[in-house]
């Protein structure tokens, strides 16, 4: 019949098969990107082979028999002098597999090396799901087994339809040392797409994407069922990979590092749990404390580290913070710190508890507000701080009984400025400046400095620093250029010093956006921050913002306090929603254990409970609404307008009965359009009718001549649409007539 569906051909087998296995390569071989390692340049070059093979499929045949014996040495070779040349071992085990990948990107592949493809993309697939837990890595992963199914499927049908144990490749003829398939050099996308698209039953593609579908759901539901069970995610891989961290937040920096950090819009951190009525309107983020002024920046002195380090490494999953009693709140906030950010965790002040998704190694010192892990995380973490205070003035009952010089014997910085005699001989002539002859108090004396840094620089990204030897704050102090909130947040320190108040540098994140979607706290990099913390004299730390635009000392009054909160930036566009999305999938799969499951199962009881009262409620609502319409007294024009509406619902009622399939099916045909397609539909259609009809090819009469002409819509030649919508309301009224004569 003309009608009937083409087949693929085993050359059109061969070209899916591989094209298939080259984008399975390109696509796991992405996953790299993902991993905090070091191996962009590969990933990229594996992705520009591929693309460039894919668009002329006969460049692997130029390559001689001896490279291909050749390419199992120098793989070899390249990764013992990888690993022997200092790399980390996870990064070279990546790098192995890169090369792999492409190799057989750039020859032409039998069964066994597709399996190795696919093989070698699971490893990266996993291991990016193992080390980053980002969402990115489950729609990935979902992408690639679909792939992978497709091609276990063509390849067990190209081996089908050329024999298991028979040869692959017809080499074509060709110049010189030229061996490309016979399928690889008539390749064309084009055709290859249009054969696909008229030889593939797209119903079954459908049903295939279903029972896919299908699986997922019922692993997901098997996921939210089982008991946990907490294994350590990572295994044994964290411990193959040097940590590093990508941002400036460490013992050290030097001027500009934050500013850097300001530059990349991705989200360092989000704090789920919280009601943004309780949020600061504007939140200090507290990471790195630093007190040591030397070399154009400052640094964690000797002494300060040393009280950081007091108590030893802990291995723990929970610890307290300082907090007991009365004081605080006993709200909980869940954090998910994104990996290469810092090894020293964001905190707006002393805590209840803290609580690690599972045992972690820390150091942990109350008086400065500080978490530090033992390395730069290269996974996400999740933590959950309860009764986290969010105060800008920070009691220390460990500096108060310091005297000055105890502090400078211990190694602490607080007084210290490391300038040049001349230099210091500047900033005491500006502190008499700022102070003209009053003796003022260390928070007078901030807001005093905080206004003189004002009205001499303005805040950009962009600092200017004038030419010329010393130390580069005080240089840029004397000057009148720009400057950002580093240098602020410095030349503060350093004129608080001189003024005789012990003042220290901290960075971390200001802000943050509300995402509306999934109810939680966005923190982007973009957010780094560096400001001060001044000792009061009397025992407790008071935070000075410098930077022109913030608030300068202390905490806000209560009025401004409030339209922080109210002007706090909402997410609600496409980005928002991808952070929901993102947010969604850190409480359900990467912080998902038993007491999330409980949640889950008590927030989905809640849902269903909730929904069947307001169906309830609905469904009373609408009866007593129709009750009271029936006992209402009516007029005759009333009751002539209600006797009007149920003829015409009774009239309405037969036309769609009588004609209303043949209409419709006349309406789908119409936006269906013509040519071979709805020559398809017509045979299709009066295969249905033929059904339909009474059996016996002796029946007389109408049902007889219907018969006839709908079997030469079936079996003959091509009618269009138009054409055999007569012979359908013909089948039809057949068919009904049948019916009421049926004996």
């Amino acid at each position: 019949m003309d009608n009937a569906r083409p087949e693929l051909e085993t050359d059109d087998l061969h070209q899916l098969r591989w094209a298939l296995g080259n984008v399975l390569a390109m696509l796991s071989a992405s996953c790299g990107l993902f991993l905090d390692l070091d191996v962009v340049p590969w990933v990229l070059a594996v992705l520009v082979v591929g693309v460039t093979v894919c668009r002329w499929p006969t460049l692997p045949g130029w390559i001689p028999s001896w490279g291909h014996r050749l390419a199992f040495p120098l793989i070899v070779v390249a990764v013992t002098v990888d690993f022997y040349g200092g790399t980390d071992t996870l990064t070279a085990l990546v790098r192995v597999q890169l090369l792999l990948l492409t190799y057989r990107i750039i020859s032409y592949r039998k069964r066994r090396d597709d399996l190795q493809v696919v093989l070698l993309g699971l490893f990266l697939v996993v291991l990016t799901g193992v080390m980053t837990l980002s969402l990115a890595f489950a729609v990935q992963l979902f992408v690639f087994t679909g792939c992978a199914l497709a091609l276990l499927l063509v390849t067990t049908l190209a081996d089908v339809t050329r024999g298991v144990n028979g040869t692959a490749d017809t080499v074509a003829a060709g110049a010189g040392h030229r061996s490309a398939p016979a399928w690889a050099a008539e390749l064309r996308w084009g055709r290859l797409l249009r054969r696909l698209r008229s030889a593939v039953d797209w119903r079954i593609v459908a049903l295939a994407v279903g029972l896919f579908g299908g699986v997922v759901a019922v692993t997901a539901m098997l996921f939210t069922a089982i008991p946990r069970f907490e294994l350590g995610r990572s295994f044994f891989l964290d411990q193959l990979i040097t940590k590093k961290t990508r941002t400036g937040f460490s013992e050290s920096i030097q001027f500009g590092d934050v500013t850097r950090i300001q530059e990349d819009t991705s989200v360092a951190f989000t704090v789920d749990g919280a009601s943004p009525d309780r949020l600061p309107g504007v939140p200090y983020w507290r990471m790195v404390v630093l007190d040591e002024h030397r070399d154009g920046g400052f640094r964690s002195s000797a002494g300060l580290r040393a009280e950081l380090a007091r108590r030893s490494w802990q291995r723990r999953a929970a610890v307290e913070g300082g907090v007991t009693g009365l004081k605080g709140s006993r709200e909980r906030w869940t954090f998910y710190l994104e990996p290469g950010i810092s090894r020293y965790l964001p905190l707006t002040g002393a805590y209840r508890e803290l609580r690690f998704n599972r045992p972690m190694n820390f150091q942990q010192n109350i008086p400065l507000r500080m978490v530090a892990l033992a390395n730069d995380p290269s996974e996400l973490v999740g933590f959950e701080i309860t009764g986290m205070e969010s105060s800008a003035i920070l009691p220390d009952a460990v500096q108060a009984e310091r005297t000055r010089e105890a502090a400078e014997a211990a190694g602490l910085g607080y007084w210290r400025v490391a300038a040049s005699a001349e230099d210091r001989a500047r900033l005491k002539r500006w502190v008499n400046e700022i102070q003209d002859g009053d003796d003022l108090t260390a928070e007078a004396f901030a807001q005093r400095a905080a206004r003189w840094l004002a009205a001499r620089h303005r805040y950009g990204l962009e600092s200017e620093l004038p030419a010329g030897s010393g130390d580069a704050v005080v240089r840029w102090l004397e000057g009148r250029g720009p400057g950002h909130c580093e240098l602020f947040a410095a030349g503060f320190a350093l004129l608080a010093r001189t003024a005789g108040h012990p003042a220290r540098l901290v960075t971390g994140f200001k802000g943050g956006s509300w995402n509306e979607f999934s109810g939680s706290l966005i923190v982007r990099n973009s957010m780094a921050h560096a400001w001060c913390e001044l000792w009061d004299g009397s025992g407790a730390w008071i935070r000075v913002d410098p930077t022109p635009g913030a608030y300068a000392v202390g905490d806000p009054d209560p009025e401004l306090a409030a339209a922080q909160q109210r002007s706090r930036t909402i997410d609600g566009g496409w980005g928002a929603r991808l952070d929901g999305l993102r947010v969604f999938w850190y409480r359900r799969v990467v912080n998902f254990d038993q007491a999330a499951q409980l949640e889950l199962v008590e927030d989905v009881r809640g849902g269903v409970r909730l929904w069947l009262e307001r169906g309830r409620t609905w469904l009373k609502g609408v009866s007593d609404d129709a009750m009271a319409w029936v006992k209402r007294p009516r007029s005759a024009e009333q009751w002539r307008l209600v006797l009007i509406f149920f003829v015409a619902l009774s009239l309405s009622l037969w036309a769609g009965l009588r004609w209303g399939e043949p209409a419709l099916w006349w309406l789908v045909a119409r936006l269906r359009g013509r040519g071979r397609r709805g020559q398809a539909a017509v045979r299709r259609e009066a295969a249905r009718w033929l059904r339909r009809l009474p059996p016996g090819r002796g029946v007389a009469g109408e049902v007889s001549r219907v018969r006839a002409e709908l079997e030469a819509l079936r079996f003959g030649r091509p009618v269009e649409r138009d054409a055999a919508r007569h012979i359908f309301v013909r089948a039809r009224q057949a068919v009904r007539g049948a019916r009421w004569h049926r004996p």
